[in-house]
């Protein structure tokens, strides 16, 4: 599994209409990682603390916190979210494969 850098994780922001910023509230999460409002909502109350502290008890699960009333997550966050999860890179990436299917 390859890692996420911030380089290419700032152009996924940018494909996404969103600038760099410390946080951000969960539509836009969503629209990053190609998720669904359920599923935003679920990765969230999955968050634990491994005892440890090695991060989280539950690698898909995403760590957050409430701005006022609104709920937020942190760029570094998101970005280790990736990181620990390769679905998205697994869904999203160019298979080297792909273009022998039109030979």
């Amino acid at each position: 599994m390859s890692l996420i850098s911030d380089e290419k994780f700032r152009e996924m922001l940018s494909q996404s209409g969103l600038k760099v910023r410390a946080s951000y509230r969960p539509g836009e999460v969503c629209s990053v990682l190609g998720i669904s409002p359920r599923t935003f909502w679920r990765l969230t109350e999955q968050y634990e603390i491994d005892p440890e502290g090695s991060g989280p008890r539950n690698p898909n699960s995403l760590d957050s916190y409430l701005l006022r009333s609104h709920r937020r997550v942190r760029y570094n966050e998101i970005l280790s979210y990736l990181n620990r999860n390769n679905t998205y890179e697994r869904r999203n990436s160019i298979d080297p494969r792909q273009m022998l299917l039109f030979e």
